[in-house]
């Protein structure tokens, strides 16, 4: 795979590209270190709310479909995210059209006018994702664990999308107020991939991005982790199924060395259909549709989980089944074969994750933003073949402990178990 370079603007952006030449596309991502991992109380849900409102007008570009066809009309794709710890904003384009893609962007992020009206319409707009995400019981119950694990008051606790009261809240004031601090260059991630001229690319990017001002670089504040009262939380609802999740807060961040074993015992758990948990609760036993298992890292702190859905008759034999296979793996060191098989796995999902342009791009412009470092996927690779049997089993017994054990059930009158939950989870240490 060919390899990145990069470059710093007078202005402090960072750019990161790496040259296609076979490819048919060219795509740019910018990365704001604005995500709701950045927000206070106060400003709860304008990360997201700003990353709508960024695509209903500009200066030259006055109305939303203004914005839309601007892209469109060359055959392009544009688009946003908003994420735990970042904000992306995105385009991909035909290689000739690199120039409307970048200026695109930087119109965006620079220019736009934040119009009164379409700031009430985009409440409408977004209270109806957040009615979306509720009846999805699938996606709700992380939103409901991670508040649970993290509190409310804390930002990894709170919903990326903001609530009612954080919608209704927002003023335009508020958004410049926000876009002040956090949307600068020295603030963002240019990211591109694809097939396009490095020198025209440079010149475009100090054109569109060189002459903004600079700012600070962000700070927040260092999770913590909350105190329960105890390790199960239960919440009825009118579903056909129980979700579930059986976590750990780790604390496993970017940089620590345990992220790469970490990493391949959810790969081992369950990533995969012949991956232990999976295999057992779907193939065996037959209780679930599909099951996963993820290590999720953040810039101070990390999360493991296991979640799925399943019946109410068999929701205690899920649970104790996914609490013998964490307790096997501490208690039996893994054989070199099985951690072979998941190596691989984990590098194949890596390399397979890198062959379009727009992936490329995403992953450095992500990686760049909140590691300040980029691992090639030979460097990642070249991680995950570091790890060794003793290091899975180390990390099975520092990290899956009662202590940092949560465990949340969420399904039809599921509170009447809760007690019976409780009991599986009393010999677990």
């Amino acid at each position: 795979m060919n390899s990145f370079k990069s470059l710093v603007l007078p202005t402090g952006l960072r750019v990161i590209y790496q040259r296609l030449n076979q490819a048919n596309s060219t795509s740019i991502y910018v990365t704001v270190g604005a995500g709701p991992r950045f927000e206070t109380q106060e400003t709860a849900g304008l990360a997201h709310f700003l990353e709508h409102m960024l695509f209903e007008g500009t200066k030259t570009l006055p109305t939303s479909k203004d914005v839309a066809e601007h892209i469109e009309k060359i055959g392009g794709q544009s688009g946003a995210f908003t994420d735990k710890e970042y904000v992306i904003y995105y385009a991909k384009v035909k290689p000739q059209h690199l120039e409307t893609a970048i200026s695109h962007l930087s119109e965006i992020l620079f220019n736009s006018t934040l119009n009164p009206e379409a700031i009430e319409k985009e409440k409408r707009i977004v209270m109806e994702e957040i009615k979306r995400t509720k009846d999805n019981p699938e996606v709700e119950i992380w939103e409901l664990w991670t508040e649970w694990v993290w509190g409310k008051n804390q930002a990894l606790g709170r919903s990326t999308l903001g609530d009612a009261k954080t919608v209704k809240n927002v003023t335009r004031e508020k958004l410049l107020r926000y876009m002040r601090n956090l949307y600068h260059p020295t603030n963002m991630v240019v990211a591109l991939a694809g097939n396009f001229s490095l020198e025209n690319t440079e010149r475009l990017l100090r054109k569109n991005f060189g002459t903004r001002s600079k700012g600070k670089v962000p700070n927040f504040k260092a999770v913590k982790l909350v105190p329960k009262n105890g390790a199960v939380k239960t919440i009825n609802s009118d579903t056909q199924q129980n979700q579930l999740i059986l976590g750990f807060i780790t604390g496993v961040f970017y940089h620590h060395k345990d992220r790469f074993p970490l990493l391949l015992v959810a790969n081992i758990l369950g990533a995969g259909a012949s991956s232990r948990i999976f295999h057992k609760l779907v193939y065996e036993l037959g209780i679930a549709y599909t099951v996963g298992t993820y290590a999720w890292s953040f810039k101070d702190t990390g999360l493991f989980a296991t979640s799925g859905g399943f019946s109410t008759e068999k929701t205690e034999k899920a649970i104790k089944t996914i609490l013998e296979e964490l307790t096997r793996l501490k208690s039996e060191r893994i054989s070199s074969q099985e951690l072979q098989v998941a190596k691989e796995q984990s590098k194949s999902n890596i390399y397979f994750s890198m062959e379009t342009s727009d992936a490329i791009a995403y992953r450095y412009a992500a990686q760049y933003i909140t590691e300040n470092r980029i691992l090639t996927p030979d460097e990642t690779a070249r991680n995950i073949d570091k790890v060794a049997p003793k290091d899975i089993q180390r990390v099975a017994k520092k990290y899956f402990t009662k202590k940092n054990l949560r465990l949340m059930v969420r399904g039809p009158s599921v509170k009447k178990f809760t007690r019976s939950f409780e009991k599986l989870l009393d010999d677990f240490n």
